[in-house]
């Protein structure tokens, strides 16, 4: 693979051991792949109509748009290291072609992004686009990939419009829909006789919208969230609003958060309310395991579309070479080796032809493919992807606490569960 680096990544971008370090990582995640404000008007923000880069022969350009500083900066070397992975284990080769990777840092704003996104579709002319880490960057990306005819793969970037009212047939996600990491803890707790929820998430975007997944899936199955409460993001003292939860007496919590505030509501949760009323929902992982230890423990479940125990082996091949490569674990490249995957495959069909409407009527026309994930699909009309979700739950190993998948929770789309 030959590989054009706009900016090169610091190695203190991806260190996880300190315990900030690790939550600021998980949090910029989700702050990044769930907030929707609306892109601001910049100049040049208009859709391009410049035409997508031309067939060429032999030939394949690949743009990493993610981010390699600030906020974002654990995203970039992960992703980079999953098409690595990737490209290593098929001799370097994708669809026939031998591509060329121009890496380039989507930065902190939609700004910062666009200015980017332009290079890599009008001066580089890349066949197709993967990466995205923010979903206020994504959205502010959008009219130039649609009206440039840029097929693109988002690999992280939640925003529930991206595959709603903002969805483009050049635009494809492989990674999830904010309601989509919700919704799958719903059918669960009502098997568990759970009937009368308290709802926790963080006062933006994010946790309107996997707190609504979360609330129609349980609703649907015959339970009521009681209350829904929303403490400030990057709160530090949740006591006042696990107050809340002993006087509305719940059948259990559902709560979504992440990063230094999943581990300060688990903290606290486990020191004010404890066993007696069950945690559960969008709050476990492995992160936050290495973080609190035993502690941990008081989260009952975990849903996630994938983790690196799931049992089948692409997986496992893909967990083992990432860390013989890098020597670390993966936390962010997952959707990326699964967008190369499809990419493959679609063109291996294609016999290499890299025109842009081809390409992006093929992609959004895979019935199915074998991911790390198991089997998905591509939803025709969203451009979503239909996938199984896991039923996590912390495991302790002598000394030392992790996560594992226990179980599965059902499939589902962007807004709905298919099975």
């Amino acid at each position: 693979m030959k590989l054009i680096q706009a900016r090169g990544i610091s190695r203190r971008a991806i260190l996880r051991g300190a315990l900030y370090g690790a939550g600021a990582a998980t949090m910029a995640s989700v702050l990044a792949a769930c907030s929707t404000p609306a892109a601001p008007s910049a100049p040049g923000a208009a859709a391009t109509t410049a035409p997508a880069a031309s067939t060429n022969a032999g030939a394949l350009k690949i743009g990493l748009l993610s981010g390699f500083s600030g906020p974002y900066a654990a995203f970039g070397p992960d992703m980079a290291s999953s098409m690595d992975v990737y490209l290593d284990q098929h001799n370097g080769m994708i669809g026939g072609l031998k591509p060329t990777v121009i890496q380039e840092d989507e930065g902190a704003t939609p700004q910062d992004a666009l200015l980017k996104a332009r290079k890599l579709v009008e001066q580089d002319r890349v066949n197709v686009l993967m990466g995205l880490v923010s979903s206020a960057n994504a959205l502010a990306v959008r009219d130039l990939l649609d009206g440039s005819k840029t097929p693109t793969i988002i690999t992280n970037a939640g925003a529930d419009d991206i595959t709603g009212a903002k969805r483009s047939p050049y635009i494809v996600r492989v990674s999830f829909s904010s309601w989509q990491q919700g919704a799958p803890s719903g059918k669960w707790a009502f098997q568990q006789g759970w009937k009368n929820v308290m709802a926790f998430a963080p006062d933006y975007a994010a946790g309107y919208e996997q707190l609504a997944g979360f609330a129609d899936a349980f609703a649907q199955a015959g339970g009521t969230v009681s209350e829904k409460v929303f403490p400030p993001l990057g709160n530090s003292d949740y006591a006042p609003f696990l107050g809340k939860i002993k006087a509305g007496n719940p059948d259990a919590v559902w709560a979504f958060f992440a990063g230094a505030d999943a581990i300060k509501f688990v903290q606290q949760y486990a020191q004010f309310v404890g066993d007696s009323i069950p945690l559960f929902g969008n709050i476990l992982s492995r992160n936050a395991a290495n973080a609190i230890g035993k502690t941990i423990q008081v989260v009952k479940m975990g849903s996630t579309g994938w983790e690196e125990t799931i049992d089948n082996p692409l997986n496992q091949t893909y967990v083992a070479d990432f860390i013989k490569k890098t020597n670390r674990h993966n936390d962010y490249g997952e959707y990326t080796y699964d967008a190369m995957m499809l990419l493959d495959k679609v063109l291996t069909d294609l016999k290499g032809d890299t025109n842009g409407d081809k390409l992006a009527q093929a992609l959004n026309g895979v019935a199915s493919f074998q991911s790390i994930r198991g089997e998905v699909k591509i939803d025709p009309d969203s451009h979503g992807l239909i996938q199984t979700y896991y039923h996590t739950a912390p495991v302790v190993d002598s000394d030392k606490v992790t996560v594992k998948v226990v179980g599965t929770l059902g499939v589902f789309g962007p807004t709905k569960q298919i099975s």
